[in-house]
């Protein structure tokens, strides 16, 4: 019989361990071997452990779908009113540094702010662009902002099925934390995109462990924390994920090229925590005291109804959902909600960094939590996967009643206690005359990087005390004339601006300074405006 014939012949099925001598053969003699299925190797590109795997296939225009739907909700939220606000002490930072060239930005980074240098980089770029006004310099954190709502959807796809992963992103869109630091001039809503990003690479690179997807997870970990250093923590719920993942399994080499990420991580961020810890300074501001603790879910929720509302969903389906689910995938999202805070305010005495805008990438995680809940009760009560759509229904609209308020709270013209320098500023251009001065007067909140946006494009009185500016000096603030008279140099006119919480003129400045503008001048014009006070100074007749 010839080899064609042979796969007609009697096959009997043994074990792979059986001896040769008692393999079955054929009339040619031909041995036919059992047929073995053959097991994953660690670095094959196939699915390991299917137990504990968190791979989830969808069809693309579900991935899509996921993505888009709360992407562009957030867009949608974030757009209205976006330039209506006026920028604040920080968005003016972010502002100043775009007029800068590249020696005097170098100069400033050289004092200040060298943790978020990324984020001024891509700023200045941007700016030169799209220009300056308060619409374009808070457009890409709006759009980072609704691709980390998109992320979220994805990542909850992936984890819980299409159903909760809408869910997730949608929960994360109604937030009004969320939607206020889509309408900020700062890094905040691209540290959010990024962490969203890492998880989402994460477990790509256990499911699939080549070193190309350990590398690009360890380049958007950085990149987070080159957007925002406390980033970082996140490494600790994915940790925590990659140990529960491999658990079950051989500490074998996808393990090592974990451990590789985490080195190619930590030569990348060393050098960031190294650079900004001689710059800490610029945070002893920030307190831990019981006030901060009480209204940390308000500052960071924007609400307190709301923090009080997905908390306690979130909380309650955390134990459905590690029934139900990979205990490993709900003990690293609750890692992530709760341990950045945590650990914050346990080492703020050293560290300084408890602080709601830092923490603000715990957001999606809480968002996650709460579209779990919603999982475990469709898949208890119907259980079915999709009725959870019919329960979010009824949920969301119910979220968003609560988030109205404090949505139109943060859509006012300016930020909750900051100065009103867009009137301040009103008031001047419309009279300063050829020859007139200016004059700034706050300790607390100095004017002058808020006056110098708001009179950017318009008519300016000369800046009759200052010596030495900020970029020649490398910092947001100025040197003036350590003495008053010889700078007045005569002035008629002088637009005194000032931040201070007196109504008093010449407060909140040195004594020299009051005493010597008292003598000389007096007040001819007054403005009243919230935290910021213009007053026309005029010789002494």
């Amino acid at each position: 019989m010839n080899d064609k014939q042979a796969p007609f012949a009697p096959q009997t099925r043994v074990s792979p361990d059986a001896p040769t001598s008692l393999l079955p053969r054929t009339l040619a003699g031909t041995v036919i071997m059992p047929r073995v299925s053959r097991q994953p190797q660690p670095d094959d590109d196939s699915p390991s452990e299917p137990e504990a795997s968190t791979v989830r296939r969808y069809p693309w225009w579900q991935q899509v779908l996921a993505f888009l739907l709360p992407a562009a909700t957030m867009f949608a939220i974030g757009w209205q009113g976006l330039g209506d606000r006026q920028l604040w002490n920080d968005e003016h930072a972010t502002w100043h540094t775009t007029t800068l060239d590249w020696a005097e930005l170098s100069r400033l980074l050289d004092r200040l702010d060298r943790v978020v240098a990324l984020y001024y980089l891509l700023m200045r770029g941007w700016v030169s662009l799209a220009g300056d006004t308060p619409t374009m310099l808070r457009l890409p954190s709006l759009v980072a902002m609704a691709c980390a709502a998109g992320l979220t959807a994805l990542l909850g796809q992936r984890l819980l099925g299409t159903p909760a992963g809408l869910v997730a992103g949608l929960v994360f869109t109604v937030i009004p934390g969320v939607s206020r630091y889509a309408q900020e001039a700062r890094p905040y809503a691209f540290a959010v995109a990024a962490a969203v990003l890492a998880t989402l690479l994460l477990l790509q690179a256990l499911d699939r462990p080549r070193w190309p997807r350990w590398l690009l997870y360890a380049a958007v970990v950085v990149l987070a924390a080159y957007f925002h250093v406390v980033a970082v923590l996140l490494l600790v719920p994915h940790a925590l994920l990659a140990w529960l993942r491999y658990q079950r399994s051989e500490r074998d080499v996808r393990l090592w090229k974990y451990l590789g990420a985490l080195a190619v991580i930590a030569a990348g961020v060393m050098p960031l925590v190294y650079a900004g810890s001689g710059q800490s300074q610029a945070i002893d501001w920030i307190e831990a005291d019981r006030k901060a603790v009480v209204e940390l879910p308000m500052q960071l929720f924007g609400s307190y109804p709301v923090a009080a509302a997905v908390c306690a969903v979130a909380l309650f389906g955390v134990p459905l959902l590690a029934a139900l689910r990979n205990r490993g995938v709900t003990a690293a999202l609750v890692a992530w909600a709760l341990f950045p805070p945590l650990f914050t305010l346990a080492t703020a005495p050293l560290l300084n960094l408890f602080l709601f805008r830092y923490l603000l990438f715990t957001l999606p995680a809480w968002a996650l939590l709460a579209a779990g809940a919603l999982h475990g009760i469709s898949r208890v009560v119907f259980r079915r996967v999709w009725p959870q759509l019919v329960i979010a229904a009824g949920a969301l609209p119910a979220l968003a009643l609560l988030a109205v308020p404090a949505h139109q709270d943060l859509r006012g013209t300016r930020v909750e206690g900051e100065p009103d320098y867009r009137a301040a500023a009103e008031v001047i251009m419309a009279g300063v005359r050829p020859g007139d001065g200016i004059i700034f007067a706050g300790r607390a909140r100095p004017p002058r990087l808020g006056m110098a946006y708001q009179m950017r494009d318009g008519p300016r009185p000369d800046d009759v005390l200052l010596v030495r500016s900020s970029a020649e000096i490398g910092d947001f603030g100025v040197q003036e004339c350590p003495v008053t008279l010889p700078c007045l140099a005569g002035r008629e006119r002088i637009w005194l601006v000032s931040t201070s919480y007196s109504r008093e003129p010449f407060s909140e400045m040195s004594e020299e300074r009051a005493a010597t503008l008292t003598r000389i001048y007096q007040v001819e014009q007054e403005e009243i405006f919230p935290r910021v006070n213009v007053h026309l100074l005029v010789p002494r007749r």
